[in-house]
């Protein structure tokens, strides 16, 4: 009997010791799982802010880049200039940019579609363009020149406006410099603001550095020439110092569109 007691004693005795060394190791699992494992080690932690860094970093513009944003600056220049500046906050109206659009598609006077008009938008204002489709209004306040018809997407030329188109701004955009994360472009330019055309235009001969002397005929920096004059390099050179600097904003898309956000003046 007594050793079949000190037997069970020590069955008893290895089977506590057994259940603290189950208890020993789950707990240090926790501590490891909870505690070590989730610390990240020091080269982490240096390692975060420079990923972070490459993240946000930006690049200068390549050749392609800017010559697809100063192409499309000089469309908006020619018929938005008025407009400048503008952001997200307080943006362009509706209408000022339908009417953009007309222009860019060259059909004034012809009925479209408005999945003509639509691929303009995208383009220059990306494919979430906030712009809706609606009645185009004559830009001399004489009517509506275009009636949208929402059910056939179709807009239909009113033909009883006894006048010229809309006018533009001759403009040379002179590239300074630009940047992307990728996401976001910022192009900064210097524009001089040829004579400006109403309706029917006649030779450019003077550029100024705001729309309102353009439009007004005013305060020339260069000119005025006895006849069209385009402006050379040394021209630029010798003003350059005295212009605004003018920042366009934009936003690309995933169609490959690069969307105009902001325009600001300096």
């Amino acid at each position: 009997m007594q050793i079949e007691k000190e037997k069970k004693n020590k069955g008893s005795i290895i089977i506590i010791i057994l259940l603290l060394i189950a208890l020993l190791g789950t707990t240090g699992y926790i501590i490891y799982d909870k505690v070590v494992k989730k610390e990240p080690s020091q080269e982490e932690k240096k390692e975060t802010p420079k990923e972070k860094e490459e993240e946000t970093s930006q690049r200068e513009l390549i050749e392609e880049e800017q010559a697809t944003l100063l192409s499309q600056i000089e469309a908006y220049t020619s018929t938005l200039a008025g407009q400048y500046p503008f952001d997200e906050e307080t943006p362009l109206e509706n209408q000022q940019v339908l009417l953009f659009g007309l222009i860019q598609l060259e059909s004034t006077g012809q009925d479209f579609m408005e999945s003509d008009l639509e691929k303009v938008l995208q383009q220059y204002f990306g494919e979430n363009h906030p712009y809706q489709h609606e009645n185009i209004e004559c830009f001399l306040g004489d009517g509506t020149l275009y009636i949208y018809d929402s059910a056939k997407r179709e807009y239909r030329f009113q033909d009883y406006h006894g006048h010229g188109g809309q006018g533009i701004y001759p403009n040379e955009v002179y590239y300074l410099n630009g940047n992307t994360d990728e996401q976001t472009y910022t192009v900064n330019v210097n524009i001089l603001y040829g004579d400006y055309c109403n309706s029917t235009c006649g030779p450019t001969t003077s550029y100024y550095t705001t729309v309102n002397d353009s439009r007004n005929g005013t305060n020339s920096i260069l000119g005025p020439y006895e006849e069209q004059h385009i402006i050379t390099q040394e021209e630029y050179n010798s003003v350059q110092a005295t212009l605004p600097i003018t920042t366009f904003t934009f936003e690309k898309d995933e169609l490959g569109n690069y969307g105009l956000k902001s325009v600001t003046i300096q």
